[in-house]
């Protein structure tokens, strides 16, 4: 396994699974988006990180066992005074071998340490019209 950037030195198991958790807000709610975020790290992944995070959404990389209804169901265990009224939107995504990102992104760093590298791009014919 490569050195991890982010200092983690644990490695997963056959059982631990990988996901990007994409939450979007119908408005500027940062208290939904910093709920739900410390929900998956009390919940989920305590080593759970925000790939990005602003007032109207969040994007989480989490390391589980736990398959992505239980991610959801922790996730969304939020205060009544907070409220899910404004949760526009919110996916779960396994992440897989193949991933694409901006180079020397902190996306791209992660993914090369925690999933491998990429499917490299067959040779492909080039179409001629």
């Amino acid at each position: 396994m490569a050195e991890n950037p982010f200092g983690d030195d644990t490695e997963t198991t056959d059982d631990t699974r990988r996901y990007m958790v994409l939450i979007a807000a119908s408005q500027d709610n940062l208290a939904l988006v910093q709920q739900i975020h410390k929900n998956i790290q009390n919940e989920v992944d305590k080593k759970a990180f925000a790939i990005w995070v602003d007032s109207r959404g969040i994007g989480i990389v989490v390391e589980t066992g736990l398959v992505a209804a239980e991610i959801q169901k922790a996730a969304l265990a939020v205060d009544a005074k907070i409220g899910l009224g404004n949760l526009r939107g919110f996916l779960i995504v396994e992440i897989g071998a193949d991933w694409a990102t901006h180079k020397d992104a902190k996306t791209e760093h992660w993914m090369a340490s925690h999933v491998g590298n990429p499917r490299a791009a067959p040779p492909r014919k080039s179409r001629r019209r």
